[in-house]
């Protein structure tokens, strides 16, 4: 059975300089939403974890001592909000299981997205959809879009198809019926991306989609474990420099947040 270490706000752990997670970035991580007591989307984010530890032949721990674990982290440290994480990673016996926190990260004021296409995604990488401390990339995107006042960055997969941002799921609502891109692209299967889709009210469609899909479309919303759902309002670098603005009120925007509110309500599981 893999060590489980908690890791409290301020503490510091020891990693062998010679161990794979620690030299190679060789790991997964959650990041998952705690608030009032109650952990949101547990089985989803549990679900993904357990997926991609298998895939990469990482021991992980039972799932009730992950939770016993969880529950002893935000007792001791008297946790009320924020964000707790696990992180899986391998070292010189197997692996090991860190159980930590952080608070939210503050985003900036924007609802624009810069559209990149010097960056695209490879479906059949190794760790294409999976969420992996190979981070590197994903985070320095966003640091660029960030640095000239953007919320995020889309991108394009290497097929030239719409896939994600560097944090987040995409949505697009065209002709009134709503559209996420396929995970075929290589983006990460996102908790609150998988939820919606169970919604059959919702009628939402995967696919394939060329950027110009996206430019004609009514809305365009993201969608990340921690951040809920961030309606876009505009997408700056398309041809020519062209921008393209999206309405922000719609009845199907109003019909997916009613939607995810309700299974964040459904789905909360009670830590304290």
């Amino acid at each position: 059975m893999p060590d489980i270490v908690l890791v409290t706000d301020g503490e510091t752990v020891p990693l062998a300089s010679t161990a794979s997670g620690f030299a190679h970035g060789f790991g997964l991580f959650e990041t998952m939403r705690y608030a009032d007591g109650q952990l949101f989307f547990w089985k989803d984010h549990w679900a993904r974890f357990a997926k991609s530890a298998k895939h990469f032949a990482l021991a992980l721990p039972k799932e009730d001592a992950v939770l016993a674990a969880l529950h002893g982290l935000v007792t001791k440290a008297r946790l009320i909000e924020g964000t707790l994480k696990l992180s899986l990673l391998k070292d010189t016996k197997g692996s090991c299981l860190y159980v930590y926190s952080r608070p939210p990260i503050i985003s900036p004021n924007s609802n624009t997205l810069i559209f990149n296409t010097n960056s695209p995604i490879y479906p059949r990488s190794l760790i294409a959809g999976h969420k992996t401390h190979n981070y590197m990339e994903v985070m320095h995107l966003l640091s660029l879009a960030r640095a000239q006042a953007y919320y995020d960055c889309l991108r394009i997969d290497t097929n030239g198809f719409l896939a994600e941002t560097a944090t987040s799921n995409l949505f697009f609502l065209k002709g009134g019926r709503l559209y996420t891109p396929a995970l075929d692209t290589g983006i990460l299967p996102g908790v609150i991306r998988a939820v919606l889709l169970r919604e059959r009210d919702l009628q939402i469609k995967e696919g394939l989609f060329a950027p110009g899909a996206i430019r004609d479309a009514e809305a365009v919303f993201l969608t990340n474990a921690t951040s809920g759902l961030k309606i876009i309002e505009q997408i700056d670098g398309f041809s020519a420099g062209q921008s393209i603005q999206y309405s922000v009120a719609s009845e199907a925007l109003t019909a997916v947040q009613s939607a995810l509110l309700c299974n964040q309500e459904s789905c909360a599981l009670p830590l304290i």
